[in-house]
Order: C-alpha cells, then sequence, then structure tokens
C-alpha cells in the first residue's frame, strides 16, 4: 500500500506536458546509447564480461546468490568463488529477470543488452524528479533530465551491454535522495522504508558503500550546523538507515549491518548525530539552544575525522577500500606501483573534466549556493555527494559514471533556482521570456556534449576494434579468443597482461594468471618479470612460482598459453615486404619508419614501474635525440618534412630500445611471429628517409632472425585496421594490423601439438 501511494505521488507531480517532454528526452537517451547495439558482441568493455559471467553463474544456480559454483578460471593456481563484492549486485539482478525469461544463457545475455537501454531512459526520469523537486522549477528538472541524456560521461560505459555498476548506484541514489525529500516535506517518516530499499540496491549494484556512509555523515552535520534538523529528518533517516542495514545484512559479502562493522556503524553514527541534536535542543537551558547547532557540528567533525585520521594512520587499508584510501591519503597512491599505471587511478586534467562533464560544470556553482541556502537532509547529501566525487573523480577517474548523475542533478537544481529568480526578482520579471531564452542557451550549450555522446556511442566496443584508438572494426582479439576456446584444452592456463584477463577467462573460457580487477599484484608483477626479461627467465618463473612445466617435460601437467597483443605494419615500397612493430601515427601521410603502439609494447613502461625496473635499462633516449638530429641535418632545407619526421619520432619513444629489450621475452615474441609472415622485421630507430623524384622510400637494417627455445608460436591473428566502409586503413605503400599472438610454453627441442 505505502509502495502504491508512492508511486501515485510521484505521478501526480507529472502534468501531460511533463510526461511528453520528460518522455522524448527519455527516447533520445535510449537512442543515443543504442547506437552501439549495430555492432556484434555487443557487450561492452572489460569488467562488463566479467559481470555477465556472473549473472550466468548466478543464474546455473537457481538465482541463489549465496551458492555460486567456484569461478576456478581465475588467478591461477589458487582461483576463488564469485566475488561476493560489489560485482555480485548487479549480475544478481540481471539473474532474477532473466530467469523470468526462459534461465538460459540467452536470456542473460538478452537482459544485459536491453538492461543499459533501461538504465539509460531511467537515469534521465531520475534526474528530473531530483532536479525538478529541489529546484521548484520544471525548467530545472527539464535541463537536469537533458544533462543526463546527453551525458559524454555517461555514453563511453552506458551503452550497451557496459553493465555499468558505478552507473546504476548513482541512478538508485537519485531516487533514494527524492524518496527522502518526499517524505522530509510531507512529514512522513515511513517514506524512509522505500528510500531504504533503493539504498540497498544501490550499495549492492554499485558497492561504493563508503562514498554513501561517508558523504551522509557529512549532510547531517551540516544539517545539524545549519540548523536544519528536526524530528522528521532524524525518524526518516533512521528508517531509511535500519532498512538499508538490515537488507545488505542478507547479501553474501562484506557490506552489510551484520557482516561489515565499518558499515554499520557508520549508518549507527549518521543517526546518533541526528538525535543527540534533539535531544539537547529539548533538554539543554534556552540560552545555550542556539549554539546547540554549533556544539553538534564540531562533535561530529571531531567524531569523523577521529575515524579517518585513525584508519589513515594505523594503516587499516582493509577498512577503507584501497581505491578510496588513495583518494583520502593521495601519499598512499604513491606506493602502489599499480596504481600509477592504471589509467582510471591518475588524476584528471581540468580539460578532461570538462569534456566528461560539459555543461553541468557550468551550473555547479548556483546548485551548490542554492541546496546552502534552503536543504534539507536529502538536499544536503546530493551537495555532499556532488562535492566528494568532484573531488574523487578528479584524483581517479573511474568514479565519473557516477559523479555524472549527481552532478547533473545539482546542475538542474541551479538552473532551476536561476529560472525562479527570474520570475521573482521584480527588476527583470517583466520579461518572462527570460527563462525560455536562459534555458535556449543551455540547450545550445549542450549541443556539444550531445555530439559527443552521439559520436562516443557509435563506436564499436573494445573487444570489437582490439582496443583501437580508431573507431573501426579490427577483429583479431575475437579471432585470437575463439581460436583458444575452440583448440586449446580445457585445463589450459592462459598468461597475458592482466588488461585481457576477462576476454580470455569469459569468452576463451580458460584459466588465467591475472585479470582486469587486478586484486592480486604478485601475479601482475611476476608477468611483467616474465615479459621484460629472456626466456629462460621467464621458463624459471613458470616453473618455479607456478609449478607449471613445458610441453615435453616429465613433470608436465597442464598446457600453457602466453598470449599478446599490438599492431604492425607492412610495408611494401621496396620490394620485399617490409615489417614494422607498431603503426604509423599518422595514417594517409607518407610512411617515415617511425611507429607507435597502443598495445603491450606502449605497456612495458606500466611493466617497469610494476616489476620495479629503471626505465633507462630498457629506453635508449640517445636514439630519439639522435634520430632528431639526424633528420634537421637532412632536410634543414625543407622545415615541413623536418617537423612531420620529428613528430613521428616524439611518438615513437616506446620503441626507442636497448640492447636488454631485444633480449626481452615481450619484443622476442612479436619479432619472432613476425617473421613467420615472411619478409622482413626492420630495427626500430634505425631507418632513413630518401626523397626521390617520383616517391619517398624508407630504408632500415633488417633484425636478426629469433627463435625460442621454451616458447613456440602455435596461432596468430592479424586483421587490418581498417575504415567505416572496410577498407583497410593505411597510407601509400603500406598497411597497419591488428596483431594477437599465442605462443605455448614446450621443452627445447620438442614441437607444440598440433591442435584440432
Amino acid at each position: 500500500m505505502q509502495a502504491t501511494k508512492t508511486a501515485r505521488g510521484i505521478l501526480s507531480r507529472l502534468s501531460l506536458t511533463d510526461a511528453l517532454v520528460v518522455t522524448g528526452i527519455v527516447v533520445i537517451s535510449m537512442l543515443i546509447r543504442g547506437l552501439s547495439a549495430g555492432y556484434p558482441l555487443a557487450i561492452n568493455g572489460f569488467d562488463s564480461w566479467y559481470l555477465f559471467y556472473n549473472a550466468l553463474l548466478i543464474t546455473h544456480a537457481g538465482g541463489n546468490w549465496y551458492a555460486v559454483p567456484p569461478d576456478v578460471h581465475a588467478w591461477y593456481p589458487w582461483g576463488y568463488f564469485i566475488e561476493k563484492g560489489d560485482t555480485i549486485g548487479l549480475p544478481f539482478l540481471v539473474a532474477l529477470v532473466s530467469m523470468l525469461l526462459g534461465n538460459s544463457a540467452n536470456s542473460v545475455y538478452t537482459v544485459t543488452m536491453y538492461a543499459d537501454i533501461f538504465l539509460a531512459g531511467m537515469g534521465v526520469v531520475a534526474a528530473y524528479l531530483v532536479g525538478e523537486a529541489l529546484s521548484g522549477s520544471k525548467g530545472g528538472g527539464y535541463i537536469a533530465a537533458l544533462l543526463v541524456a546527453f551525458s559524454p560521461a555517461l555514453t563511453s560505459k552506458n551503452i550497451v551491454g557496459g553493465l555499468p555498476k558505478s552507473s546504476w548506484g548513482g541512478l538508485l541514489v537519485l531516487f533514494t535522495i527524492y524518496l527522502m525529500y518526499v517524505g522530509s516535506k510531507k512529514g512522513k517518516a515511513w517514506y524512509g522504508i522505500p528510500a531504504g530499499v533503493v539504498l540497498f540496491l544501490a550499495e549492492i549494484t554499485w558497492g561504493g558503500n563508503t562514498y554513501i556512509i561517508g558523504t551522509l555523515a557529512v549532510a547531517a552535520i551540516l544539517t545539524v550546523l545549519l540548523n536544519r534538523n528536526n524530528e522528521v529528518t532524524a525518524k526518516l533517516y533512521t528508517v531509511a538507515g535500519v532498512t538499508t542495514a538490515f537488507l545488505t545484512s542478507l547479501a553474501p559479502n562484506s557490506i552489510g549491518f551484520m557482516s561489515g562493522a565499518a558499515h554499520g556503524l557508520g549508518f549507527l553514527l549518521v543517526g546518533v548525530i541526528l538525535y543527540i541534536d534533539l535531544y539537547l535542543k529539548k533538554h539543554l537551558p534556552k540560552e545555550y539552544i542556539d549554539a546547540t547547532p554549533l556544539i553538534m557540528g564540531a562533535l561530529g567533525v571531531i567524531l569523523v575525522g577521529l575515524v579517518l585520521v585513525g584508519l589513515v594512520f594505523s594503516g587499516k587499508v582493509d577498512v577503507i577500500p584501497t581505491r578510496y584510501f588513495a583518494i583520502i591519503n593521495p601519499f598512499y597512491q604513491a606506493t602502489v606501483p599499480i596504481d600509477k599505471t592504471v589509467a582510471e587511478y591518475i588524476p584528471q586534467s581540468v580539460t578532461s573534466m570538462i569534456r566528461s562533464f560539459g555543461t553541468s560544470l557550468l551550473l555547479l556553482i548556483p546548485g551548490v549556493y542554492f541546496i546552502l541556502r534552503r536543504g534539507n537532509l536529502a538536499e544536503l547529501w546530493l551537495l555532499a555527494l556532488t562535492v566528494v566525487s568532484v573531488y574523487g573523480t578528479s584524483e581517479q577517474p573511474y568514479l565519473f559514471n557516477y559523479t555524472a548523475y549527481v552532478l547533473a542533478a545539482t546542475a538542474g537544481v541551479g538552473a532551476g533556482y536561476i529560472i525562479s529568480t527570474f520570475y521573482s526578482n521584480r527588476t527583470i520579471r517583466m520579461s518572462k521570456a527570460l527563462p525560455a531564452v536562459f534555458i535556449a542557451l543551455v540547450a545550445f550549450s549542450m549541443a556539444a556534449d550531445a555530439a559527443v555522446a552521439v559520436q562516443q556511442s557509435n563506436i564499436p566496443n573494445a573487444i570489437v576494434n582490439s582496443a583501437s584508438p580508431y573507431p573501426y572494426p579490427s577483429y583479431a582479439w575475437i579471432d585470437a579468443l575463439d581460436w583458444i576456446n575452440n583448440h586449446t584444452p580445457t585445463d589450459s592456463v592462459i598468461f597475458s597482461w592482466w588488461d585481457y584477463g576477462y576476454w580470455i577467462q569469459v569468452v576463451g573460457n580458460r584459466t588465467v594468471i591475472d585479470e582486469n580487477n587486478t586484486l592480486n599484484g604478485t601475479q601482475i608483477r611476476l608477468m611483467a618479470d616474465m615479459f621484460l626479461n629472456n626466456e629462460s627467465v621467464a621458463a624459471n618463473i613458470l616453473e618455479r612460482n607456478f609449478h607449471l612445466y613445458p610441453y615435453g617435460n616429465p613433470n608436465f601437467t597442464r598446457p600453457v598459453y602466453i598470449v599478446a597483443y599490438d599492431t604492425v605494419t607492412e610495408y611494401t615500397a621496396s620490394g620485399s615486404p617490409q615489417w614494422y612493430l607498431g603503426y604509423p601515427p599518422s595514417y594517409g601521410s607518407p610512411f617515415v619508419g617511425y611507429t607507435t603502439s597502443f598495445g603491450d609494447i606502449a605497456k612495458m613502461g606500466a611493466m617497469m614501474t610494476i616489476a620495479g625496473y629503471p626505465l633507462s635499462d630498457f629506453l635508449n633516449d640517445t636514439l630519439i635525440y639522435s634520430a632528431i638530429n639526424q633528420t634537421q641535418a637532412q632536410f634543414s632545407n625543407e622545415p615541413q618534412v623536418a617537423s612531420f619526421i620529428e613528430s613521428s619520432i616524439v611518438q615513437a619513444t616506446s620503441f626507442a630500445w636497448t640492447n636488454r629489450t631485444y633480449q626481452a621475452l615481450l619484443p622476442q615474441m612479436f619479432i619472432e611471429a613476425l617473421q613467420a609472415q615472411g619478409g622482413t622485421v626492420i630495427q626500430p630507430f634505425s631507418t632513413r628517409v630518401l626523397i626521390t623524384s617520383s616517391q619517398i622510400l624508407v630504408v632500415g637494417n633488417p633484425l636478426p632472425t629469433v627463435q625460442l627455445h621454451y616458447f613456440q608460436p602455435v596461432y596468430i591473428a592479424m586483421t587490418p585496421l581498417v575504415s567505416s566502409n572496410g577498407t583497410p586503413i593505411g597510407g601509400p605503400n603500406y598497411v597497419s594490423y591488428v596483431m594477437v599472438i599465442i605462443y605455448q610454453f614446450v621443452q627445447p627441442g620438442y614441437i607444440a601439438p598440433v591442435s584440432e
């Protein structure tokens, strides 16, 4: 009955015009994110494959998230049960819906596809409700809805098959804020029940419980300091908090009241702050009542501060998730090698923030000002979420999907405040067209956001274009994963850089040493050690650390494969084919012999950082300066040619190798695989550009033949980088390819078995 009343209350706020406008924005948002459905294998990105896999496991267990079978494919040699943390909630919901549609892998895949279309529509609705309710202006609601619909930040992961946990968390938090706000305004504490249920869903899908508890504590302190606490607020929050704490205690993870002390105590602390404030107001002498907010606010700040300081200096990183701990204590991040190499953990520039959030940032300031002037607990919670998430995202960009929702809502409140000011100010209310003009200007400023959102949505996902910077299909990874799935024994162990772990684990259906969640830094460091040292060191690591032996060895137990990928370029101007590692920085321009990388060779810098090797051991800066000086001398009379070649040299720095690099396993694997294609492989930074009357020729030194003894190539997947019409992308006399190589660990003197 209460849920029905809540639904009726929401619907009663929508007139026919509002419903039509919001529906139109919903359709636009869904169409933008649906553009990516035109590509095959529409599950997007990396982590989404593992979430999809988890949904399959839960479905096979009949929806019982307590009885999910062990995931034996992850983190060889241990494996572990399905992650019962923040990766189980969204797959659990996907599995429940899938079971209604047939309880099959196809139904799980279908729900995965449509879930994000549903998310795109509901995000618009949530933003409208919060923007309109908190600002008291329908214009504010419309703008909040448009900001979500056109958000570039949301599009990159909210497209079909993205399964973005943080986006679902942001959506559900907005609905929680709306329900708490309405309950507070109506004086109905029972609104805390649906608010608590929705907040529970936010916590199990996103897992951002630290953000939720921390910002609720800040909101409670602000509510007390601004003297906006009352009995309804305290009761409403308590009902919501108890509901959420109880429901999360039933989840098979560590965020519930009964299973996570920090989480449960966080909810209690917020409620205690509110009730102590009410108690003091009732029992203190009148002359001290005015000082109560200041006393309680100071007490709250001291309590929260002591908890945070205690956790920071005690080193209890396991109490605060390491990602959030690095935000609270920036010095900690510098001590974690993996954090220094992962783009999602590296602080963003101001221009990057503007590109991600666009118009939302412009309207943020009036929204914050308006909420501070009149906000209750729900509004102040949105304020705290906004400020903290903007800071958090600037430090660690993986939070941007969540931040986009709260920014849109706060910006909508700011827009609504400006529109209301137009109507109420006597000086300017003579022109009722001003609000319309303001909305038009904001809408015009969102045109750029919409264009970027459409562009990002109409790009094939990472597995389809092999994580290429070019927005066109390239099926090398799909080819390689299909081969792994169909031509390797089921008990095989696949070694690769951690970026591709989920693809190999889920699509290839094989055990991996590491994967995208980077749970085990030791495993990743060992993989870096293998790639950066010669094959004897790699073989020793496999035998000593993993007790895996080469095919043909008396101790052989299960097959071992190593997978790597990058780009290569075939140059044909000099007669026989010549191969260059990498691809030219400028497609369509003449080939000048210098290439760059977006694959594993580019990631060697990250491998060095994680393994603790100095960059100078592998990269020779002298080669770069020498090549630039040679170019300037050769083309002193042709500055444009010199400038173009110099730019290519600068972008080719990852190929300025030392002798140690040439002996490392990763480069040798690529060189041997290319030599097997026929033609010669040219040594990086050995090329010379010769300009004749008819053409530009590039000559370079061929590398000696490489033949690894412990590792043999068993499959090479190569597909050209292509344009939108399917023709290879290249230039005069060259074509570039995405190349995925698969090697098997074999005893010297033995031949890798031929797979049927």
